[in-house]
């Protein structure tokens, strides 16, 4: 990040947080007015003309008042502090902590709650994706008999979702059989891993041994698995935000959420790292995300499961008041992750 002198930072400051709030272009006389940085509103606009030139902020006209530029918010991320908001408000923690705890055992909803949450905090759109764990392990094993010799194998993981299969019988068998397989599989199984399971030795029947390689084939897929479960929330609440009164710009965003486009786009963007990542503009890889801000962070526990939570918004994005929240969210839900999983 380049460094500016004391008045310039403060004037560069004073602009974005202003036209975050005003969506209108500020003028020198304004931030001279508001925000008593003891200089003429002269001085104020030769410093206005070197941030211009500096590519922080842009004119339309020599006359006109600064709109801030990618580099010029990335300048107010980078120094503008977040402490004001939550950090000493317990009441907020709370309430969100109650919200998430009368759901911990469904994840499905938990984590559309959590989307709702952070979206109601930011007043722009939120993702949240389901916890994923880092090495998949049984948590329970069905059989559904479909046909005389074809079952339904449903694989549930320890820490979140579930996969299906087709496996077939080599003779027919009947309910007692499938019900002292299943249950055998329950007890050798639950709270393994495919690599668990694989170095462990069993006495099993031809069909038991069938049903323990479908289980782990599938624990394999899911580990080698890209593709991550998501909730959005507030895409009407982006959509109400002066950026997005183009028509063109509403179908693209619109059609990015529901072909999956723009949650892929955001993914690419998702910090390998513990802490809050913030991408303005066009800093984000996709051209899809050009127009718009990021702000994610990963909840979870390190080296057991992960998710992400991020807030989606135009550039004028509330970025103090954003990053506070993604934060406060992710914390909460860290800890519902040990809670439930007794980590």
């Amino acid at each position: 990040m380049a460094i500016l002198s004391s008045r310039k930072n403060s004037v560069l400051n004073s602009i974005v947080g202003d036209y975050i709030k005003m969506a209108v272009p500020i003028a020198s006389e304004t931030i001279a007015r508001e925000h008593g940085l003891g200089v003429s509103s002269a001085t104020i606009r030769n410093d206005v003309v070197e941030l211009e030139h500096e590519g922080y902020i842009t004119r339309p006209h020599s006359s006109a008042g600064s709109v801030p530029l990618d580099k010029g918010y990335r300048f107010y991320v980078e120094t503008v502090s977040t402490y004001d908001y939550y950090q000493t408000n317990d009441t907020v923690r709370s309430s969100i902590r109650d919200e998430l705890n009368k759901v911990e055992t469904d994840v499905d909803v938990w984590t559309s709650v959590a989307a709702a949450v952070l979206s109601g905090l930011i007043d722009n759109m939120a993702i949240v994706t389901f916890p994923k764990a880092l090495e998949s392990k049984v948590r329970h094993i069905h059989l559904v008999p479909l046909q005389d010799l074809v079952l339904m194998l449903i694989v549930v993981f320890e820490q979140a979702g579930l996969r299906r299969q087709l496996i077939r019988t080599r003779v027919p068998l009947d309910s007692a059989d499938l019900e002292s397989s299943v249950n055998k599989a329950n007890e050798m199984l639950v709270g393994l891993s495919s690599f668990e399971i694989e170095s462990k030795e069993m006495l099993l029947s031809s069909f038991e041994k069938d049903l323990v390689e479908s289980t782990v084939l599938m624990l394999k897929n899911e580990d080698r698995s890209e593709s991550l479960d998501h909730y959005f929330d507030g895409l009407r609440k982006l959509l109400d935000q002066p950026e997005f009164a183009d028509k063109d710009q509403v179908r693209s965003l619109v059609e990015g959420v529901e072909d999956g486009s723009l949650a892929q786009a955001v993914f690419e963007e998702i910090p390998d790292h513990k802490g809050v990542r913030v991408v303005i503009g066009q800093e984000n890889r996709g051209d899809l995300l050009w127009p718009l801000s990021i702000v994610l962070g990963q909840y979870g526990v390190p080296g057991y499961a992960y998710g992400t939570i991020g807030a989606i918004g135009p550039v004028r994005m509330q970025y103090a008041k954003t990053i506070a929240s993604v934060e406060l969210v992710t914390d909460v839900m860290s800890e519902l992750v040990e809670t439930v999983h007794g980590v």
